[in-house]
């Protein structure tokens, strides 16, 4: 995802609404060699399962409360200062809990890939506190 250029500077937008459950921003920042985002979630907003090529990615919280999960693993909760790397090629989704807004860092290789998935069983993620 790019942002949109306006004099130069990066700008905020909402996030695709095709693979997030809910409403999100997102802030792109980049280098030459580095992607970074900050990712806003409302609360009970995620994303769809995914994978990224070309890159891990390392989600870095900065404020609030939420969750990612990796496949056949289960949801791990994340708060602010907590960090995870995330391999190439796994299949994983993050986002806020459902009574908390959560923002992270997004940090990947520039020019990396996502492939968007199927959606997160919502009977499952409601179960999470």
């Amino acid at each position: 995802m790019t942002g949109v250029q306006q004099g130069g500077a990066q700008q905020c937008r909402q996030a695709d609404a095709r693979y997030f459950t809910g409403q999100s921003f997102l802030f792109p920042m980049a280098n030459d060699t580095v992607s970074v985002s900050n990712v806003t979630f409302a609360p009970s907003c995620i994303n769809n399962w995914h994978t990224h090529s070309g890159s891990c990615q390392v989600l870095v919280g900065v404020s609030g409360r939420g969750y990612y999960q990796i496949w056949g693993q289960d949801p791990v909760e994340m708060k602010a200062g907590e960090s995870v790397t995330i391999p190439e090629g796994t299949k994983h989704w993050h986002g806020a809990a459902g009574n908390s807004w959560f923002q992270h860092l997004s940090i990947m290789s520039k020019g990396a890939g996502t492939t968007w998935l199927e959606p997160v069983d919502q009977n499952v993620y409601r179960q999470l506190k």
